[in-house]
């Protein structure tokens, strides 16, 4: 552990000046700013420099320093671009470029930290927001560049999205009572200029933030109007469950995934994509000891083991989903509180069970409508 603490004083002296180890501070920087740059609070990093933090912990900071480094070369080396040595397809290929860039690392990130079970607090959307509001990458279309007709969909559509509420669908893996529950997702959308020269094809890259929930009481969900038992959950009664404040169930792993949708614009919009990344982080036994017993938790490991490795594709993929209506009356007219609705229908242990996912758009990268020539 002390050639990961020794390796990460001396990557952040490269940030923020020399390491004072007596005080543990640096130079240039108070250590509660360094806290926000990496994502932690302020306790968190106290036992990163105090040398009291975790193997698992000084990996994970080891990486978070080594991804922060790697973009602000990428930075300075764009910085140090003349645009007027620059013939036209370095300027367009230097976003690109830092954009695949922060991408790739995002999917490395969630990669390489699959299944851990401690994990600190951190930005998970952080390289997707440098990405598309920092001002010499910014990927999206800009108004500058739409057709002087303006007929190009999806300019309004570019934006930072979230989802508006959360759903739940029931996970069977050879025992009842485990649930997948949708809880956030953060998705930064722009126009795919390469694939479509009319503006119909919108990409989002999107975090997802889900969570595992274990029923004690092993209930088994049922369609509405079907039979019902002893320990049977009606589904309508089920989708108003509010998990966090009912005993019965314990939040046993929070999985995020980075993943790559892709939107269709005509008279409504369809939704498909996949999964670049994901990372499963169990609730360790010490929390879980609280609700559970000794059985219970070893029972619940083995069966998160399963989940990882064979059941979890098919809740981040878009799956027998309608098409959404428009946000808005037309596509010009979409603005911040648009919706992107769609009603989609999963089907496990055959039982078809419909959730609704809707994206809400929070900041709107073109707000201003295009005015074609003849107007």
């Amino acid at each position: 552990m002390k050639e990961y603490y020794e390796e990460i004083t001396s990557k952040l002296e490269t940030l923020y000046g020399s390491f004072d180890a007596d005080k543990k501070r640096f130079k240039n920087s108070p250590n509660s700013k360094i806290a926000r740059d990496l994502g932690y609070s302020d306790s968190q990093f106290s036992r990163l420099i105090n040398g009291t933090a975790t193997t698992n912990e000084y990996q994970r900071t080891l990486q978070n320093v080594n991804r922060i480094l790697y973009i602000r070369d990428l930075e300075n080396s764009a910085k140090n671009i003349n645009p007027k040595d620059s013939n036209r397809f370095t300027t367009l290929w230097m976003p690109f470029a830092l954009v695949t860039s922060v991408l790739l690392i995002s999917a490395i990130f969630f990669i390489l930290n699959k299944d851990e079970e401690e994990s600190l607090e951190f930005p998970k959307d952080y390289t997707l927001q440098w990405a598309f509001e920092t001002d010499f990458v910014n990927p999206y279309t800009k108004l500058s560049e739409l057709p002087e007709n303006c007929d190009y969909p999806c300019y309004r559509l570019q934006g930072e999205w979230s989802l508006k509420e959360k759903y739940k669908v029931p996970l069977y893996v050879e025992s009842n009572g485990f649930h997948y529950l949708a809880v956030a997702s953060k998705m930064y959308t722009r126009c795919v200029t390469d694939e479509s020269a009319n503006g119909e094809l919108l990409e989002g890259y999107e975090y997802q933030q889900h969570e595992i929930w274990f029923n004690k009481t092993t209930a088994i969900i049922k369609k509405s109007g079907s039979d019902q038992k002893e320990s049977t959950v009606d589904m309508n009664t089920y989708q108003s469950l509010d998990l966090e404040k009912d005993d019965r169930f314990v939040k046993i792993a929070t999985i995020n995934t980075f993943f790559r949708n892709q939107f269709s614009l005509t008279d409504s919009i369809r939704r498909n994509g996949q999964v670049i990344g994901r990372e499963l982080l169990r609730i360790g036994d010490d929390v879980l000891s609280e609700n559970l017993s000794p059985k219970e938790i070893q029972f619940i490991k083995k069966k998160l083991t399963n989940i990882a490795n064979n059941n979890l594709e098919d809740f981040s993929r878009p799956i027998n989903c309608s098409a959404s209506p428009l946000p808005a009356v037309d596509y010009d007219s979409v603005e911040n509180g648009s919706l992107m609705s769609f009603e989609c229908h999963l089907t496990t242990n055959n039982l078809p069970i419909g959730y609704v996912k809707t994206f809400e758009l929070d900041k709107q990268f073109i707000r201003t409508k295009c005015r074609s020539a003849v107007e």
